[in-house]
């Protein structure tokens, strides 16, 4: 598909998949019942030498000299190897959308803001993706006035969840970034760094049961935010852990979709030793149990509340929509 050089006489109208994040912020409320007691991460596996944060943070790059697109869009393509891209609208429309799909996947709709470069992650692995920009008309509609078809072969599948985007946004400045190097700077493993990072998150964020009933759609977590006020609904209980993870090299994906019923954002880390985590919080010597601190930080009794909540830990409650 190529890219559109002028707009389309026959405007296209649209019903956008508009990620549901009012319902999400409010639903991940659910059944939780506010925090009591302390709650600490316990690694058990032996501890090596093996790791440091002595990490320098992936940072997008912009390359306007390779820029490409038409009258309404331009866009950077030449760091999609590294898991992203740079677009930027440049019309006269004050609300643009991004959608992004890969094969068959769901479709990622992002908001765009005018005549600024926004990083979009390619977190759907190597592959085929469809780009595609509208502008809006009218109300609730749309006309497309860029389209691109992207083929992507990642230089390393996890490059996407190491760098900062509109959801896990951090600099090497923010203090997600600083905090994180000195909460892990005695640490040996990566499980260690997870763990001290999860510790002071659940210890040092209440969860914001106003927020959850007056957050509005297209909300965006201000990761330094949450941290400075330490409250937060879950959506920036993700975007805090997502952030200072990935600050000292720990791949780490934001998941949004549904725990239950509840429309929910969780993380899961990756580590050298044992590839993808999903949703852990700690590692007993036998098993894992659920990573969600923003459930944990909230819960008078751990494993009681989780069984109530998470179906007695088992993962199959999680299901997952989208990674960020």
């Amino acid at each position: 598909m190529n890219s559109f050089k002028t707009r389309k006489k026959n405007i296209l109208h649209i019903v956008l998949c508009i990620l549901p994040f009012a319902l999400m912020l409010s639903g991940c409320r659910k059944n939780i019942s506010p925090a009591e007691q302390e709650t600490t991460v316990r690694i058990t596996e032996p501890s090596e030498e093996t790791w440091s944060n002595k990490w320098e943070i992936c940072m997008p790059i912009l390359n306007e000299e390779k820029t490409e697109g038409n009258d309404y869009v331009n866009a950077d393509f030449s760091n999609s190897s590294s898991g992203y891209f740079y677009i930027k609208y440049i019309g006269d429309s004050p609300k643009i959308k991004l959608q992004l799909f890969s094969g068959t996947s769901i479709t990622y709709t992002y908001d765009i803001t005018p005549n600024e470069y926004t990083v979009i992650p390619l977190s759907l692995g190597s592959g085929l993706y469809s780009i595609q920009v509208y502008e809006n008309i009218q109300e609730n509609e749309y006309a497309m006035v860029y389209a691109k078809e992207l083929k992507v072969m990642l230089q390393d599948e996890q490059a996407p969840f190491l760098y900062p985007n509109q959801r896990v946004n951090y600099s090497k400045d923010s203090q997600t970034s600083i905090l994180a190097k000195q909460l892990t700077d005695n640490c040996h493993t990566e499980l260690e760094a997870v763990a001290e990072i999860y510790d002071y998150i659940i210890k040092n964020i209440t969860y914001d049961y106003v927020k959850a009933e007056i957050v509005e759609s297209g909300y965006l977590p201000d990761a330094d935010m949450t941290l400075s006020i330490g409250t937060g609904i879950c959506y920036d209980y993700a975007a805090v852990m997502a952030s200072m993870l990935r600050s000292v090299g720990i791949p780490t994906r934001m998941e949004i979709g549904y725990s239950g019923d509840a429309y929910h954002a969780w993380v899961s880390v990756y580590t050298k030793d044992h590839g993808w985590i999903d949703d852990i919080i700690e590692f007993n010597g036998i098993q894992w149990t659920l990573m969600d601190p923003t459930f944990d930080a909230n819960s008078n009794d751990k494993v009681n509340d989780f069984d109530k909540l998470l179906g007695k830990g088992n993962k199959t409650e999680y299901t997952v929509m989208y990674n960020y």
